[in-house]
């Protein structure tokens, strides 16, 4: 049986979980996106936003 589950394990995601996956990045995404307007901000994208935090205000 554990030779079964490392072999899976190999194969990496299967469709059915990166969709599973990808849906729940999406719907961070947008609690992301909600949160920064509603504070009346942007969601930083890029990583050189990202780290531009606190040296710009």
């Amino acid at each position: 049986m554990d030779d079964i589950e490392r072999e899976d394990d190999k194969k990496g995601f299967e469709p059915d979980d990166l969709t599973a996956f990808h849906q729940f990045v999406r719907s961070l995404v947008v609690d992301g996106d909600r949160r920064a307007a509603n504070s009346g901000r942007r969601a930083r994208r890029t990583l050189a936003d990202m780290t531009l935090v606190g040296q710009r205000r």
